[in-house]
């Protein structure tokens, strides 16, 4: 049993020892102006100003922890408490981790171990929601946790540990955007190459996605569907000014003019069959 913890209206813990739960009657004596603090520690930020602010460590200083309490609305976190003021929250894993209990003297270089930890859980758990709506790239990720005000070292951990799990593949998702692209947004090679390479993609990966998506001539066959969505069922009669209107329209979609014009001989045959 942790020292100084009474098992009546604890909760208890992966060794068996306690800690204070809300509204039990060893935090008659704290200072009820902790709850609000508590709760801000687990709340998400309103703006860039106060996630700028979330990630400026607590003033630490040397002494003893003389309180854990789980957090109100939040069994997983805890609030410590140091010399009975209260200092930071932390998850119940990190209180396992640095053995937490009372009395524990505590230094300054101790209680900033503490906090990196605590700043690695966070990002970790930003990144992994920011990942559940999409695939990103690694660079999507650094960028935005950067934005979130999390410091570098706490940024390249957090992405060795997606990687670790399997969930940051910059290759598998250039060859996914490319066959998406393929498939619903005819886009050649060139564009595509700039694309990836504003995610941050590296151009090995690049390279590969672009053999291994359109082998043969399938960015040729994507630029005549181009070609096919953009005329329609309207007929055609392939002067100059039209020749030059839809070669236009394919330049801008990043396609050289040896594919340009291979898609539309291959447009104009298909368009004479569908007249005859």
């Amino acid at each position: 049993m942790m020292n100084g913890y009474k098992k009546r209206g604890g909760n208890r813990n992966q060794k068996g020892s306690w800690v204070r739960s809300r509204g039990s009657d060893d935090l008659s004596g704290q200072d009820e102006s902790s709850d609000s603090r508590e709760s801000a520690t687990s709340r998400e930020p309103a703006n860039a100003l106060d996630e700028r602010q979330e990630r400026q460590p607590p003033d630490f200083k040397a002494g003893k922890l003389t309180s854990l309490t789980v957090q109100k609305g939040n069994p997983d976190r805890l609030s410590m408490f140091v010399d009975d003021v209260f200092l930071m929250g932390v998850r119940r894993e990190v209180a396992y981790k640095y053995g937490f209990k009372k009395d524990l003297e505590v230094t300054v270089d101790f209680l900033q171990e503490v906090w990196r930890d605590e700043e690695g859980f966070r990002a970790r758990d930003l990144a992994a929601k920011y990942l559940g709506t999409k695939s990103r790239t690694t660079k999507q990720i650094r960028d935005y946790l950067l934005g979130k005000f999390f410091d570098e070292e706490v940024v390249e951990r957090t992405i060795d540990w997606l990687n670790g799990l399997g969930y940051l593949d910059d290759g598998q998702f250039a060859r996914q955007w490319v066959e998406n692209r393929t498939r619903f947004r005819p886009r050649g090679k060139s564009m595509l190459r700039w694309e990836l390479q504003q995610k941050g993609i590296a151009r090995a990966d690049i390279e590969e996605a672009l053999t291994t998506e359109l082998e043969g001539d399938a960015e040729i066959q994507a630029a005549v569907q181009l070609l096919q969505k953009k005329v329609g069922h309207k007929s055609i009669d392939f002067t100059s000014a039209e020749r030059k209107k839809l070669s236009n329209h394919l330049a801008r979609r990043g396609f050289s003019g040896s594919v340009i014009s291979e898609a539309m001989r291959r447009f104009r045959e298909l368009a004479n069959l569908d007249n005859d």
